[in-house]
């Protein structure tokens, strides 16, 4: 986890190095840069609980899908026919506790 961080710090580094100037005075561009850094680092974190977020999601929904086929399969060996939405709905929430991730 640290390892994107430092590297995306480098990165911001070597992009707005050039725009920095190095004896100024000047507090206008001083906070102006503090600013810019501070948004891109906002902006690269928020990209990344966005990404972390829709992978979590993803990976519920196939659990999911793979706990109603493990039932379908166990009804159909159990009864002959397979079971309906409503009766894999019910099943599901009974079990688990709560809504199918689909």
């Amino acid at each position: 986890m640290n390892k994107p961080l430092v590297a995306g710090a480098l990165a911001a580094a070597v992009v707005f190095m050039p725009f920095a100037s190095p004896a100024s005075a000047n507090a206008g561009a001083a906070i102006r840069n503090i600013v810019l850094l501070g948004a891109a680092a906002a902006a690269a974190l928020g990209i990344t609980n966005a990404n972390h977020k829709k992978r979590l999601a993803a990976e519920e929904e196939t659990e999911t899908d793979r706990r109603q086929a493990s039932y379908k399969a166990y009804y159909y060996r159990k009864n002959g026919t397979y079971p309906t939405a409503e009766q894999i709905h019910a099943w599901y929430v009974k079990t688990y506790g709560n809504e199918p991730a689909t």
